[in-house]
């Protein structure tokens, strides 16, 4: 006879807990863990460090603030999709999250995220610094549907941001950008049936972690000939943390980039194209970017493509004010910025 045993209450229980007790596996996406809230620079992408169509806070290659003539000072408020996550992801840090809120994360879709900045910059002719003494975001993501698990990472951080760069010689600039986060963050993976129970709680304990990057930058730009072509180096994400994580992990980015200004009948357009290798990358074309601006009066339309992803935006600028719309899409997720501006 053949006996079929029914599983055991423990041994479901027993998964369970194994589930609840790993270490969270997921990784921020660098767009969200890089310290830039910027509405241009996040459009752009990586393409931001070889072109001079960010025109707003500080520019992503510190090499570019050595081309500056004016003085400016400006702030931005960023606002990304699921603004409404933005209240759990504060009230989960600071351990006011009832079993309404837990639920709430719980039922999700497959990939969540939300996110939420406040920046400030002033920017000279051969330097500049850049506040963020708020920014909130959340991530999730929804795995095995026979067990439901979700990675979870939820952080609030504060960072400064110091650029100086120095004309070299004929067309070469250099430059360096130093910058510290100070991270409060949750990184939890566990099983919804557990998040659910009465002690969920325990499941979102706050940790510490504090980033320092050091990021030289370079650039060749002939600002004499017809188009301006420009090429640009940098070395993104190099530095040191207080502790190692896995929701920020550090991850040096080498860019290698160009960008022309070809003359048009209206307006002035912008293209370029940047290679972006870190230890992850597979292929070129894994690590390949192009992108463009077209700015026409008041309207300053971007849009971005690689591999993985792409992003479309749109900057609309009043005497001193600015509002933009950002969509962007990639294979597991789309997601909406609105940025709301004023330049003094």
């Amino acid at each position: 006879m053949l006996l079929i045993r029914k599983p055991r209450t423990h041994v479901i229980f027993l998964t369970m807990l194994m589930c609840a007790g790993k270490a969270s596996a997921i990784e921020v996406p660098s767009f969200m863990r890089d310290g830039s809230s910027r509405f241009l620079s996040r459009s752009l992408s990586t393409a931001c460090y070889s072109m001079d169509s960010v025109e707003r806070g500080l520019p992503c290659n510190p090499a570019f603030v050595a081309k500056a003539r004016d003085p400016r000072f400006d702030g931005d408020l960023l606002l990304g999709s699921n603004v409404d996550y933005i209240r759990d992801a504060e009230k989960v840090l600071n351990g006011d999250a009832d079993e309404t809120t837990v639920a709430k994360i719980a039922s999700r879709r497959d990939y969540s995220q939300a996110e939420a900045s406040l920046e400030a910059s002033f920017q000279a002719s051969t330097w500049g610094i850049s506040v963020e003494p708020y920014r909130v975001i959340l991530f999730s993501h929804m795995e095995n549907p026979s067990l439901p698990t979700m990675d979870f990472v939820a952080a609030e951080q504060q960072s400064i941001k110091a650029q100086i760069a120095s004309y070299v010689s004929d067309n070469f600039y250099a430059g360096l950008q130093v910058r510290y986060s100070h991270i409060r963050y949750i990184g939890s993976y566990f099983a919804v049936s557990e998040a659910l129970a009465e002690n969920s709680k325990d499941l979102f304990d706050p940790q510490t972690t504090e980033l320092l990057y050091v990021e030289p930058g370079f650039l060749y730009a002939w600002e004499d000939l017809v188009w301006q072509p420009q090429i640009s180096a940098m070395l993104s994400q190099w530095g040191v943390a207080s502790q190692k994580t896995e929701q920020f992990p550090i991850k040096p980015m080498g860019l290698l980039g160009a960008s022309i200004k070809p003359m048009v009948p209206l307006g002035l357009l912008e293209v370029g194209v940047q290679f972006g290798i870190d230890s992850e990358t597979q292929s070129a074309r894994e690590a390949l970017r192009a992108a463009l601006s077209y700015k026409l009066g008041i309207l300053q339309a971007v849009a971005s493509v690689s591999d993985e992803d792409h992003s479309v935006g749109f900057l609309l600028g009043f005497k001193n004010f600015t509002s933009g719309l950002s969509y962007f899409s990639e294979a597991q997720q789309r997601g909406v910025y609105i940025q709301f501006g004023v330049t003094l």
